[in-house]
């Protein structure tokens, strides 16, 4: 029931007292995974935590004080502040980050090892291929247009496949996804039926 820029704002003051955003966003995945902390919630603790965890180089660069540090400090906080301008105030533009996480949290429930490939993948491999790519922009303009053009025509068909030829349910069938869905929803029943109770007792 807590309203949303009230926790953005907790969010902020969590990691400016931590000075970690990591250490705010692992402490509350465990309350959320639990059903303590609502989904919905999480979102935008997570992206006032995008921005405390600014405070820091803020610091630094005031403590400096030359127009560089500064100057890579305002790019890190305007860089968090244009984020959540894109996905926290339309409501309708909540749906994609709240979606991809329950998509990524159904896969992780019947893939143990899912969330290690993810980290791999979002943080070292496509990293990688966008820093190569950059390389290939600076040898040739012409090269990298090319490498440019193959990669998203990779990226169409992917899409392709995994949505409109049935990818996704070669990785997890229909009847796989209903059966976790019908076991997350009875989770979170069970959890609220004993949360309901133990406010009753108090």
């Amino acid at each position: 029931k807590m309203n949303d820029n009230v926790a953005m704002l907790i969010g902020v003051a969590i990691t400016i007292v931590v000075q970690s955003s990591s250490v705010t966003t692992s402490s509350l995945t465990p309350l959320c995974g639990i059903g303590v902390l609502p989904l919905a919630k999480m979102l935008p603790m997570t992206l006032g935590a995008n921005i405390g965890t600014t405070a820091t180089a803020l610091i630094a660069a005031i403590a400096a004080f030359t127009h560089d540090a500064v100057h890579v400090a305002l790019c890190h906080l305007f860089f968090n502040i244009i984020g959540i301008l894109i996905w926290f105030p339309v409501p309708i533009m909540r749906r994609l980050p709240l979606g991809a996480a329950k998509l990524l949290g159904l896969y992780a429930s019947h893939y143990r090892g899912f969330p290690a490939v993810y980290v791999l993948v979002a943080f070292v491999a496509v990293p990688g291929v966008l820093l190569g790519l950059s390389a290939i922009y600076d040898a040739s303009v012409a090269g990298g247009v090319v490498v440019t053009l193959i990669l998203l025509a990779a990226l169409v068909g992917f899409e392709f496949w995994w949505l409109r030829l049935g990818g996704c349910y070669k990785v997890l069938s229909e009847e796989a996804r209903r059966e976790r869905q019908e076991a997350l929803e009875a989770a979170d029943a069970e959890l609220a039926e004993t949360d309901q109770a133990a406010q009753t007792a108090l």
